[in-house]
């Protein structure tokens, strides 16, 4: 049976207990006498009316009670059986089938849940695993590199003999290429550290000149060999910032030498500092003209700058030729204690 037929009955009653109501109101008045039957009918609509009001409403009270609760999603089987053998009998009703879809909707919800968090958990497993074989292959290669700058190292100083120009030029691009390989494996090694939490970061208050000072030494190296003008402005009175020194000095000079190798010869870095906040340092670094990069991956070396950044809580803003660094600063109240 439909929710609305069930609601219609148990309006129909006090309907009819209307229309007796009117006849008793019309027989009832001075010299007119009711009939028997008006008045044993119109007692029979009121009980009548009473009883089905009463038990259509505590019957669709309790069915949406058991919607709105618990008590089905134990029992989904049994709400399949009742409704094939009501439908057996000829007895369709519209609440069985809205509490079988909602039990099949909550089976379905509940079965997306048990699937995402094993797909979650499976997922931190491959992740956990993945970085465990990265740290041990990074750690062989380290160990491999080790092993041929070594015997790279002895040729080049040539104890056996002279080397002629071709020779010390394949020995010196080998050299190169084991160390750049040495270079990428220790910062794959700490980027693993970094995301597995084993690698140790200790804030701590420092002055700022002294942070920038060896970043911009290696800096102007670098600009000299690339031809490039390097140009740095600090604001006076720069409170201290609160980072790891050896981590954000690692990190800012790895932005800076990539901004510089990041421009056209003839061209300029600029390095801008100041207090943006009351406890933020902002470090602006901005190159021009942008040498064409025929690579838009980000290389390791940036990846590993912004996690180390990130991981003393500062922020790293790119936008175009600039980039923006964000350091927590000590504050007046700081300070003060």
């Amino acid at each position: 049976m439909k929710v609305g037929q069930r609601l219609f009955l148990s309006v129909v009653p006090a309907v009819l207990g209307l229309f007796f109501v009117a006849a008793l109101a019309y027989w009832g008045r001075y010299a007119r006498t009711a009939p028997e039957l008006v008045i044993v009918l119109a007692a029979v609509a009121a009980l009548a009316s009473l009883v089905v009001a009463w038990r259509n409403t505590s019957y669709v009270a309790h069915r949406v009670q058991r919607l709105a609760g618990h008590s089905w999603r134990t029992n989904g089987e049994s709400i399949a059986s009742r409704q094939h053998a009501l439908r057996e009998l000829g007895i369709v009703d519209e609440l069985d089938d809205i509490e079988a879809t909602v039990a099949g909707l909550s089976d379905a919800i509940v079965r997306a849940r048990v699937d995402a968090a094993r797909h979650e958990h499976e997922a931190v497993e491959r992740a956990q695993e993945g970085e465990a074989l990265l740290q041990a292959v990074s750690a062989r290669f380290a160990v491999r590199a080790q092993e041929a700058q070594l015997p790279l190292h002895i040729l080049l100083s040539s104890p056996f003999g002279e080397l002629n120009e071709n020779q010390e030029e394949m020995l010196g691009a080998a050299m190169s290429a084991v160390n750049a390989i040495d270079a990428d494996v220790r910062e794959l090694r700490k980027l693993v550290q970094l995301n597995r939490g084993e690698l140790s970061i200790e804030s701590q208050p420092m002055n700022f000149a002294e942070l920038l000072r060896p970043t911009l030494a290696i800096a102007a190296a670098r600009a000299e060999a690339a031809q490039v003008q390097l140009r740095a402005m600090t604001a006076d009175a720069i409170p201290r910032v609160i980072v790891d020194a050896v981590q954000a000095q690692e990190a800012l000079t790895s932005l800076l030498t990539d901004a510089i190798a990041h421009t056209e010869k003839g061209g300029d870095v600029d390095v801008d500092a100041d207090e943006i906040e009351p406890s933020r340092v902002r470090i602006t670094i901005a190159h021009r003209p942008v040498l064409a990069a025929t690579d838009t991956a980000v290389s390791l070396e940036m990846r590993l700058a912004r996690r180390l950044l990130e991981a003393q809580g500062c922020t790293i803003e790119v936008t175009g030729s600039s980039t923006m660094i964000g350091l927590p600063a000590e504050s007046a109240s700081q300070v003060e204690r």
